[in-house]
């Protein structure tokens, strides 16, 4: 049995599809810009901060970038956001975990703001212990890393004994970005195939583990079962 009692979530592609509304907000921002890209494009966007994303793959100068996002944003959290649902199996995946005595973290680069109210709407705020994301200006918390590492030190700082240690912690996650961010903060992380990654994508950035399906991970962190 892995040994890990506080799981790392993503959000987007890991608890929820959110991708309805993140392609929507999206084409907002090519419309504006008259940019040709569509949903393959899109969905290499889903993971990476905005800020990198139109740098790096819409090619945006970095004096439009700003603007960009605030297109992006004011569809986004108007309406865009809250076109979404949780994956099949993913609650009760967590349900389980947290009967069997895990904390249940969210450490997403979605702005935390917008990820808090939209597990509010969903009604699965219960699920979750914290609920962590990027800062919405995105200066202090951007990458990956940034976001572990601002959810453990709020949650881990004042356990005491084996809690405290990263040697028990796991993220999990559908991107490279998961995987590395979790590697560059010292944890162990676990690659899933329901959300926008693939398999070749986890092996290629060294997922310590890769699950095709909630039960798949159940199965892992509860074998018992």
């Amino acid at each position: 049995m892995l040994n890990f009692n506080t799981l790392l979530f993503d959000f987007d592609g890991t608890i929820c599809d959110t991708s309805p509304g993140i392609f929507a907000s999206m084409q907002k921002v090519c419309d504006k810009y008259g940019l040709p890209y569509g949903k393959e494009t899109f969905v290499k966007m889903i993971g990476p901060s905005l800020q990198e994303s139109f740098t790096k793959i819409f090619h945006l100068p970095e004096s439009e970038v700003r603007n960009a996002i605030k297109v992006y944003r004011d569809y986004y959290s108007a309406e865009g956001m809250y076109l979404c649902e949780p994956y099949n199996g993913v609650k009760e995946l967590i349900l389980s975990l947290r009967e069997a005595g895990k904390r249940i973290f969210v450490a997403t680069s979605k702005p935390e703001e917008y990820t808090r109210k939209i597990i509010e709407r969903k009604g699965i705020s219960d699920l979750f212990d914290f609920v962590g994301g990027a800062d919405m200006e995105e200066k202090n918390r951007i990458n990956k890393v940034d976001v572990i590492n601002y959810v453990l030190a709020e949650q881990l700082t004042s356990d005491t004994g084996t809690c405290n240690s990263r040697d028990y912690v796991l993220m999990i996650g559908d991107r490279s970005y998961d995987i590395i961010g979790a590697h560059k903060a010292g944890l162990k992380a676990m690659g899933i195939l329901w959300g926008f990654g693939d398999k070749a994508e986890f092996e290629q950035c060294g997922a310590d583990y890769i699950c095709a399906t909630p039960n798949d991970v159940a199965k892992l962190l509860m074998p018992e079962r």
